[in-house]
């Protein structure tokens, strides 16, 4: 039977390879620019809003599978502009990804 110091061990190194994983992940998410076109009013305000959902999705067109639960939204874009939205990978590794929100043509 195994002792609870050996599944310590065990769960140390899981999270270490798990942080070493998210770190290389973070490496390529930080260059990532998101570009998402929306309908806007006057003084740039949407008419709807930009979700951590909509960015979520927009990773997944580029090939990474972000759950939207790991991108860090206080409230949801409801302007134009350039946003630094954090997606927490893992507990401590958080990259930012730049999110344009621009006036849809």
């Amino acid at each position: 039977m195994p002792t609870r110091r050996s599944s310590n061990r065990s769960a140390r190194r899981r999270c270490g390879v798990e942080a070493a994983d998210a770190q290389e992940l973070a490496k390529l998410l930080e260059p990532v620019t998101i570009e998402i076109s929306m309908k806007a009013g006057e003084n740039d305000h949407l008419f709807g809003s930009v979700t951590a959902k909509d960015i979520a999705d927009q990773l997944e067109v580029r090939n990474f599978h972000i759950d939207r639960k790991k991108v860090v939204l206080a409230d949801p874009i409801k302007t134009l502009g350039e946003f630094a939205v954090p997606v927490k990978l893992h507990k401590q590794v958080t990259a930012n990804v730049k999110v344009v929100v621009k006036r849809e043509e």
